[in-house]
């Protein structure tokens, strides 16, 4: 057999010129893009951009709600299919992204460009434009991270998903939607295939934010989650004289797979021995994220006290009952690896964030999903 000859082209390596794309205004250690499909995910995206994350883009197959969003023009794309929105069918969502993949995927290089280091998807589980076209939207944003070069895109591409209050899931339709689009999620997160998978739970958010105005509620909320994610890769990016939760540990828990939730307590009396690992057992409580979870299956975990200078200078026993929440947390995670910090700053107070993730997805919070369509689901 003849030898085929060796041509020069071989040795060519293509290199991704860096782009800079939209300007971030925000100091973590990590760089995010955020993709909003839908109402829900264009809300939440625009959360992140008011906080500094401007690398967003928002979708939807209705320019009334895309007109609603204070974001730059040039970051919505209307995935125009005809009609006036998707409503609640999934099928138009489907539609919707397969026809638009590649204006997405152009709109990305424009805008996120090539100085980003993991993607996020946003979407409320239940509509049809969001419900719909979240898997399309994944596909794209794992191709868009091939093409610039990011390592492991299953690791780089994660997904913020909320899911309906039991009124909404009053509806059939809603409910149906909601878990197929939900189980699909957790199995491509139980698989390693998206990272991480985070779950907002808005019925949760109806008992925890009562009396909360019209106007108020949505943005509101949407804040808080916000916020809440952007605390753990801002406290990742500062240096600390005490313990310091670094880039490497904060990376390790959001490339975990399977599912992440975060809390966060502010301790009252946290001159008292068990105050902060009681603080570390119940801030899981306070959070906006599904609840449900088999704390037991988490894969790796952060725990964060962040207290005021004079704290931390002239409270005696402090460092040992800090270090005995974290020992807490490690007992009630399955002995996952537990990552740790301590950080003071100027507010003479004392809160403890947690961050836990690799976690099973929360079947009864599924199940109770599912009893809410008309017809059974598999």
């Amino acid at each position: 057999m003849s030898q085929i000859p060796t041509l020069d082209l071989e040795q060519y390596e293509p290199v991704i010129e860096e782009e800079i794309g939209v300007l971030d205004r925000i100091k973590g250690s990590t760089r995010y893009a955020w993709l909003g499909t839908g109402q829900c995910g264009g809300r939440l995206v625009k959360s992140f951009y008011d906080l500094g994350y401007k690398k967003v883009l928002a979708m939807n197959t209705t320019y009334h709600d895309l007109d609603m969003l204070e974001i730059p023009v040039s970051q919505k794309l209307l995935m125009d299919i005809g009609e006036l929105g998707a409503g609640k069918d999934m099928e138009r969502g489907e539609k919707a992204i397969r026809k638009h993949q590649q204006e997405i995927f152009h709109l990305a290089r424009k805008t996120i460009s090539t100085q980003i280091d993991h993607i996020m998807v946003c979407f409320g589980a239940g509509g049809g434009t969001g419900s719909g076209s979240i898997i399309g939207l994944i596909n794209i944003a794992k191709r868009y991270a091939r093409y610039i070069g990011l390592q492991n895109p299953k690791k780089k591409v994660g997904v913020l998903m909320t899911l309906p209050t039991v009124g909404e899931s009053s509806s059939p339709l809603v409910a149906e939607n909601a878990y197929r689009v939900a189980t699909r999620l957790s199995e491509l997160a139980s698989a390693g295939e998206i990272s991480p998978l985070i779950i907002v739970d808005n019925d949760k958010i109806n008992k925890m934010y009562p009396g909360l105005t019209v106007k108020s509620f949505w943005p509101s909320i949407n804040n808080t989650v916000a916020g809440l994610f952007d605390i753990f890769n801002r406290i990742s990016n500062l240096s600390t004289p005490y313990t310091a939760f670094d880039p490497v540990d904060y990376h390790s828990i959001i490339e975990s797979g399977g599912c992440t939730i975060m809390g966060l307590t502010k301790v009252k009396k946290f001159d008292e021995k068990y105050a902060i690992s009681e603080a570390v057992k119940n801030n899981l409580q306070k959070t906006l994220l599904a609840s449900g979870f088999d704390l037991s299956t988490a894969k790796l975990a952060g725990c964060i006290a962040v207290g005021g200078k004079t704290l931390m200078n002239k409270l005696s026993g402090l460092q040992d009952n800090i270090n005995y929440a974290f020992d807490v947390l490690s007992e009630i995670t399955g002995r996952a690896t537990i990552h740790r910090g301590i950080y003071e700053d100027d507010k003479e107070s004392l809160r403890v964030y947690t961050i836990i993730g690799g976690l099973d997805i929360p079947t009864g919070r599924l199940e109770e999903l599912k009893s809410f369509t008309v017809v059974d689901v598999y």
